[in-house]
């Protein structure tokens, strides 16, 4: 009778752990909350990896895609990858959050400061990658309050023909 009870036991502590270990899709960070992190590594050109392991997907910027899973990566993917991986892996960068802290797939959602040697805001992440015309602009979350500033940089970008305007 032990060994009956002892997988289905084992399987719901398992199940359990999981849950508390997991993040809140629905937990939100206070608005304008900020964190400085260190940054292991890139992944693409808008989602990267922490030291703690903790994977971050940018707000308000949607970067072409790499291969993956057999699908061809798209025009400029490996550039904005490249843009982001020469600004911040291996640094520190200041994140701000915009309510909700997590999407569906457990990635922090924030926007992305580089800070200089003084600790100050120097570099706005997503910006560099609207000006370059290296993203599109997404809509993560209900909050848009850099908006007006991405429109205007995609704009330019999209007029001057810029990475993937540069086709239009």
């Amino acid at each position: 009778m032990k060994a009956e009870l002892f997988l289905p036991v084992l399987i719901f502590l398992i199940l359990l752990s999981t849950q508390l270990l997991g993040q809140d899709p629905n937990f939100s960070y206070l608005y304008n909350f900020s964190k400085k992190v260190f940054v292991s590594r890139v992944i693409d050109g808008d989602t990267f990896v922490l030291s703690d392991s903790q994977r971050v997907r940018m707000l308000g910027v949607d970067c072409p895609e790499l291969e993956r899973m057999g699908r061809p990566s798209e025009a400029f993917s490996t550039e904005a990858k490249q843009k982001i991986k020469s600004l911040i892996e291996h640094k520190t960068v200041k994140l701000t959050f915009d309510g909700r802290a997590f999407d569906v797939f457990g990635r922090l959602l924030a926007y992305v400061w580089l800070t200089d040697s003084k600790g100050k805001d120097s570099v706005f992440l997503q910006t560099e990658l609207l000006k370059n015309g290296l993203a599109r602009i997404s809509y993560y979350t209900k909050e848009k309050r850099y908006y007006d500033l991405f429109y205007n940089l995609r704009n330019t970008a999209r007029r001057n023909k810029l990475g993937i305007w540069s086709n239009e």
